[in-house]
């Protein structure tokens, strides 16, 4: 979409010129051979841009509405809600991990076939700090059927900087998601903690707050057992919620 919008914005200046050129050809009193055949030449080339540009401007317009219907369909398609299944182009993205002191790249791919917990949080989010202790024993005691990744828009240099001097966060030996955009356009959320819950099959089987993933409710979901603990919606209207 960007080709006719540079062709649009160059033709313009262009067949300004060309006409300035083509009338004072025009004006002259005793063009020569030569200088009517530039005339013609102008004359046409001033028509051909005419005819282009109207085609270019025309095109774009088509170009501008379809993109944005598109891209509202897009917007639409890439926010998962409980029951929804993970599509095969978010378990296979890229992403900055930071694990016990190492930055590596790799997707969720790995976390197929067992319970996975995308807890979205920040450093300077209080409740999920005090949830950090709990959350790793989670993964040293369901390594096999559970893991939980943390998921945070902070950058290496912050978050490094926190697991250093705070005491809730040494010894953590989870996986970090940093500098996320892609999890957070999927997930979307007003407030952290913002958990998710994906089963083993890659439906998203949970959204929860900080108290959804404890200790007992896990040993409950890898049981079998359905999920009961209070759900988490950040966008339900107020009323609702007034209701509960």
């Amino acid at each position: 979409m960007e080709k006719p919008i540079i062709i649009a914005v160059m033709a313009v200046p262009c067949l300004l010129l060309i006409n300035c050129f083509y009338l004072n050809l025009k004006n002259n009193d005793r063009p020569g051979t030569l200088m009517q055949l530039l005339l013609q030449v102008m004359y046409k080339f001033r028509l051909l841009i005419l005819k282009n540009l109207a085609k270019t401007f025309l095109f774009f317009n088509i170009c501008l509405f379809l993109a944005l219907d598109s891209s509202g369909q897009i917007a639409q398609k890439q926010v998962l809600s409980i029951g929804d299944t993970v599509p095969g182009s978010l378990w296979n993205s890229n992403n900055t991990v930071y694990k016990e002191g190492k930055i590596v790249n790799h997707s969720l791919e790995q976390y197929k076939g067992k319970l996975l917990i995308l807890d979205f949080w920040s450093t300077w989010c209080g409740p999920c700090i005090r949830s950090l202790p709990e959350l790793d024993s989670i993964g040293k005691m369901f390594g096999d059927k559970a893991q939980v990744v943390l998921v945070t828009k902070n950058t290496n240099e912050i978050l490094s900087k926190f697991l250093k001097n705070n005491d809730y966060a040494k010894g953590i030996k989870l996986p970090f998601i940093l500098n996320d955009s892609i999890l957070n356009s999927h997930f979307p959320h007003r407030s952290i903690s913002h958990q998710i819950f994906i089963d083993s099959k890659g439906i998203v089987r949970a959204i929860t707050g900080i108290n959804g993933a404890t200790i007992k409710n896990i040993q409950k979901i890898v049981k079998g057992n359905p999920i009961n603990f209070p759900l988490k919606d950040d966008f339900a209207p107020r009323s609702n919620l007034n209701k509960e």
